[in-house]
């Protein structure tokens, strides 16, 4: 089943995230992470920079897959993450207000892409904290391009049998 192209601008509700030091520390350690700003007890602590995979990629995406009107399926594979950051660090204790949308659905070959961008902005300021972009490949959902197409999917023949390759080869099929 293909991805429903007309999703495409959908906003999805906003949720929160609060940040705590400890959610940092467990980030940071599980990238092998040796700053010690990731794991001060002071004023000084903050997050690394790709923490927003932590509260953006599952959560954001959670609500774009749920919407039964996509079309979304599991036969997928993550494409790219990627991030624009705000004027500040992201520290502990900060509330970010984050809001999911799909911002694209492109097809390549039999393959669909679905970009997620995921706005997240400091609840006390409404300032951009970070946002994500990250782009989901649903593998061998995107309908066959039609003869003479784009040349994203072969032509089918019109016997099905593969008749016409084998008759642009000289041969018989």
């Amino acid at each position: 089943m293909a991805l429903n192209t007309d999703k495409v601008g959908t906003t999805y509700p906003a949720y929160t995230y609060e940040v705590s030091r400890e959610k940092i520390r467990e980030y940071a350690s599980a990238l092998g992470e040796h700053d010690p700003r990731y794991f001060s007890d002071g004023d000084d602590c903050v997050a690394p920079p790709t923490f927003a995979a932590a509260f953006t990629i599952t959560k954001g995406g959670q609500a774009v897959f749920a919407d039964p009107e996509l079309g979304a399926h599991w036969t997928l594979v993550h494409g790219s993450q990627g991030y624009t950051y705000g004027e500040r660090p992201v520290r502990p204790g900060d509330v970010l207000r984050c809001t999911p949308r799909i911002a694209d659905i492109t097809i390549r070959g039999r393959n669909e892409l679905l970009t997620i961008e995921v706005d997240c902005r400091f609840a006390d300021d409404d300032a951009l904290a970070v946002r994500s972009k990250a782009v989901i490949v649903f593998l061998g959902s995107a309908p066959a391009a039609d003869a003479g197409g784009d040349g994203s999917a072969p032509a089918a023949d019109a016997g099905g049998d593969g008749s016409a390759r084998a008759a642009e080869q000289g041969g018989a099929a």
